[in-house]
């Protein structure tokens, strides 16, 4: 049984190793620049880019032992000891791999330009017009991120449904 998780693994690895490269890359870019900012004394951009950061690496090992829990039946070996609700979560998690790398890459981008907008916004002395400009720039930044958010979710929602096909 062990040498059929082991390839499992290494089945995982090579379907999706450009999801985890990227979302590898994203992790080390959010963490060098919390970094950054941390020694600049800008606390508050400092930790949401930490937190990012945090749930890049989550979500990077989450869709790996999705892959993982789900490998043996892709590759028609039966999945012992799990649920078909569970292997069905865990084929949906791990079936666009690349794709939920590149929704979270447009969230992270959307949500960290948005924060920086408002952060702008609050923080500079310029004209009104200037700070309106910075307002609907954060504006446009949150929606664009809900949106991707949204349908990553109803994608990942309705794979998992129970539907006639």
């Amino acid at each position: 049984m062990d040498e059929i998780w082991a390839l499992g693994a290494r089945y995982c690895v090579r379907q999706d190793a450009h999801a985890f490269l990227l979302l590898w890359a994203l992790f080390l870019v959010l963490a060098g620049i919390s970094v950054e900012l941390h020694l600049r004394g800008k606390r508050f951009l400092s930790a949401f880019l930490l937190l990012l950061a945090v749930c890049t690496g989550a979500l990077g090992l989450g869709t790996f032992y999705a892959c993982y829990s789900s490998a043996p039946y892709s590759m028609g070996l039966g999945a012992y000891g799990s649920s078909a609700r569970h292997l069905t979560a865990w084929m949906c998690i791990s079936g666009d791999a690349f794709g939920a790398a590149l929704t979270w890459v447009i969230i992270t981008v959307s949500s960290s330009a948005a924060v920086r907008f408002m952060h702008g916004a609050v923080t500079s002395g310029a004209s009104a017009a200037i700070r309106a400009s910075w307002y609907a720039a954060a504006l446009i930044s949150t929606v664009a991120a809900i949106a991707a958010g949204g349908i990553f979710l109803f994608g990942l929602s309705w794979c998992m449904s129970e539907r006639l096909f």
